[in-house]
């Protein structure tokens, strides 16, 4: 018996595919939170995923969260010591970026970040540098 999958069949479930990953050291880490409470508290995210960094694009499987209002924050962990890099007024060091192409100005805010995920619909993220 011979198996064929597509892309379609990929896509059955969701991903995030985030774009611009300028080179492929360290890893990409992806926090989903579902509500304003939980935002940014990263023991709260429904789902957390690291992932090798890919460079261009790499591809980030959801295996928990299909559908529903959510916010996606990324980071490119580019010394794989698990932490975001910043420096003067939280500015990130290493790359990073939030659902709906949202860049705040400020402290971040759940809904500005804030999607609907619909099921099977990759979700495109550019990181910023």
């Amino acid at each position: 018996m011979i198996l064929l999958f597509s892309s379609a069949h990929l896509l059955a479930h969701g991903i995030i595919m985030i774009e611009g990953v300028e080179h492929s050291e360290g890893f990409i880490d992806v926090k989903i939170y579902e509500n304003e409470d939980s935002f940014l508290k990263e023991e709260m995210a429904s789902e957390v995923i690291r992932k090798k960094a890919t460079q261009g694009k790499t591809v980030i499987p959801l295996s928990k969260i299909h559908e529903g209002q959510i916010a996606i924050v990324i980071y490119h962990d580019e010394d794989s010591n698990g932490k975001l890099k910043t420096g003067f007024f939280w500015r990130p060091k290493e790359g990073f970026a939030f659902s709906n192409n949202y860049s705040p100005k400020g402290p971040p805010k759940f809904s500005k970040a804030a999607i609907n995920l619909i099921h099977g619909t990759p979700v495109t993220i550019k990181l910023n540098y």
